[in-house]
């Protein structure tokens, strides 16, 4: 929080002495092969989006430019942002790093070459997308920033099913909240925002998580020795914990929680059914990438003996090709024998289909969606043991943020933890508070509201009635967290 609090940029450093800068920082945090794979993987990362996002720049800059109204002077300016916020990646990056090296969480598991965001057609795919709804949000705010041709801010759609404030074109994105397309484009358009840091302030949010997991292990361990149940204890990966994400968006910060603990029981609740769906793909493919990942790991003997059995189960099942065209049927297998030879084929050896998991299907937790607002989620009390929300309350009226709040807590089990990861308010970065309010411009009516709400008295006790916990800032990210108080023994 302190170093937050007193960090700013130094305007006057030329571009070659930030550069340098940089590279003497990034030099000084990497100390093994793993530090090293990290930095190279995020200097790519950043990379790539300040690319993209000049891009996108440049697209709206020409569209201006062939309709009279030149506008390269925003690139270029834009250029000198960039080099700020290159530096504030490095001191995120800096910041997550340190977490991941005394075991607050894992590295980032997307940082695998197997994943599919290193596969250039999904690149293509995500970046083609961007660059047509890059030039569609610069042309709207630029238009509104003149009060030329005000921008119509509601989305296409009127419907009794969602609240008025939520049919709104947050960040003039196209169709708001309310298509495949946004969906599609949301986590590209985000991360090209922030440069690529978007996701490590993120994961400042698995610190309070983290520090509530180690805080009831050590109960668990003294209740145990007490000689207490032991069926209900938390373990490390999650098992026995139920934990719900409001308004989980396309759900990758999701991923990052399971990933960190993969057999917790998890719950995504979002109002929009088109980001659900997305958040839907994104389990599941965390799920098939986390099976193949641990199947991978056969070494040594293991290894041999599962190539030996893909020979033979291809053998197997040619002389039982060859039986059934002359008319002959051959016995079943020996159970035992049969879940050996089908190690490598998606077919038993006699023939019959064999479930696809890609690891052990009780490896991981359950994940589960519900449509629904914040403000009137559809649970029974006292239902997680942990509730987290990202980038949701400065887009909430401050009337809805009361009643979202009271709705974390009731669904809050006693001695759980709520966490919240939002923008940062006025205070928080004080040589930073005098451009805070820009970002309401983008479409975000009740965002310069969020700045001056007071998150004690929200959540505390004169609000939802939790307990005020940890504090952590990541550059434009605040994490809080709010514990529920246990009820008294009797």
């Amino acid at each position: 929080v302190r170093f937050w609090n007193e960090w700013s940029h130094d305007d006057t450093k030329s571009p070659s002495t930030s550069v340098s800068h940089i590279l003497s920082q990034i030099a000084a945090a990497t100390k093994t092969p793993a530090d090293a794979r990290y930095w190279a993987y995020h200097v790519f990362r950043s990379s790539w989006f300040i690319g993209q996002g000049a891009a996108g720049m440049l697209a709206s800059s020409l569209a201006g430019m062939a309709e009279g109204k030149p506008s390269l002077s925003k690139a270029r300016a834009g250029a000198g942002a960039a080099n700020r916020l290159v530096i504030e990646a490095t001191q995120v990056y800096t910041q997550d790093l340190a977490r991941i090296n005394s075991g607050t969480h894992k590295p980032p598991w997307d940082m695998d070459p197997k994943h599919r965001q290193f596969n250039p057609v999904f690149v293509a795919d995500r970046t083609v997308r961007f660059l047509s709804e890059a030039k569609s949000t610069l042309e709207k705010h630029t238009a509104s920033a003149k009060q030329e041709n005000p921008t119509n801010s509601k989305v296409w759609l009127n419907s009794p099913l969602y609240p008025d404030y939520y049919l709104n074109t947050f960040h003039y994105q196209t169709d708001g909240w309310l298509s495949k397309e946004s969906a599609k484009v949301y986590e590209v358009s985000t991360e090209t925002l922030f440069v690529g840091r978007q996701d490590a302030m993120q994961r400042t949010a698995l610190a309070p998580l983290r520090e509530w997991f180690n805080e009831m292990n050590g109960e668990e361990a003294s209740a145990n020795e007490d000689g207490h149940d032991k069926n209900s204890k938390i373990a490390s990966d999650g098992e026995n914990v139920n934990l719900l994400e409001m308004a989980c968006g396309t759900g990758r910060f999701l991923t990052f929680t399971r990933d960190n603990y993969p057999k917790m029981n998890v719950t995504g609740l979002d109002l929009s059914p088109f980001y659900l769906a997305e958040a839907r793909e994104n389990a599941v493919y965390w799920e098939r990438f986390r099976g193949e990942k641990l199947d991978s790991k056969s070494t040594g003997d293991k290894k041999i003996a599962k190539d030996v059995a893909y020979f033979a189960s291809g053998a197997l099942r040619n002389v039982r090709s060859m039986a059934s065209a002359a008319g002959f049927t051959l016995p079943p297998l020996p159970g035992a024998l049969r879940s050996v030879m089908a190690w490598e084929s998606s077919e038993g050896v006699d023939g019959q289909k064999t479930e696809e998991t890609g690891g052990d299907k009780n490896d991981v937790g359950t994940c589960e969606f519900t449509q629904a607002a914040a403000e009137s989620m559809p649970f029974p009390d006292e239902s997680f043991h942990v509730v987290t929300c990202v980038y949701l309350f400065h887009e909430l009226p401050p009337a809805v943020r009361k009643q979202v709040a009271k709705e974390a807590a009731r669904v809050l089990k006693p001695g759980g933890v709520f966490i919240l990861a939002d923008s940062i308010q006025l205070g928080d970065r004080p040589l930073a508070d005098k451009h805070l309010g820009r970002f309401g411009d983008f479409n975000e009516p009740y965002y310069r509201s969020w700045l001056r709400e007071c998150t004690v008295e929200l959540f505390g006790s004169a609000g939802a009635g939790l307990a005020p916990w940890t504090k952590e800032l990541c550059s434009s990210t605040k994490v809080v967290s709010f514990r529920k108080p246990k009820k008294q023994q009797m």
